[in-house]
């Protein structure tokens, strides 16, 4: 996370979980980001397509969004392992 801060990336997490179970996993994994939750009817997860309604979870998905609200990149299928480095890439070569 400070090297998303040093470039002044601000990283904001979302899910369809309530505010408290966010809270909990937040806590557990030692994160500072922001959490947004949708819980319910999903629907910010909904608006952006990754709704899952049968199995009641959201696709885990990242958007990179520049300073001036422009979509840059879109990562689909997420995986943890090596993801934040790919990202913080992407940020590298997009703000230079």
């Amino acid at each position: 996370m400070d090297e998303f801060e040093a470039l002044g990336v601000q990283v904001i997490g979302a899910s369809v979980d309530k505010p408290a179970a966010n809270e909990r996993w937040a806590q557990k994994h030692g994160l500072r980001m922001p959490l947004i939750s949708d819980p319910g009817e999903h629907t910010v997860a909904a608006a952006f397509g990754v709704a899952r309604p049968l199995v009641g979870v959201a696709k885990r998905t990242t958007w990179l969004i520049d300073p001036d609200g422009t979509l840059r990149r879109i990562y689909p299928k997420v995986t943890p392992k090596g993801h934040a480095a790919d990202v913080l890439a992407a940020v590298k070569e997009i703000w230079g």
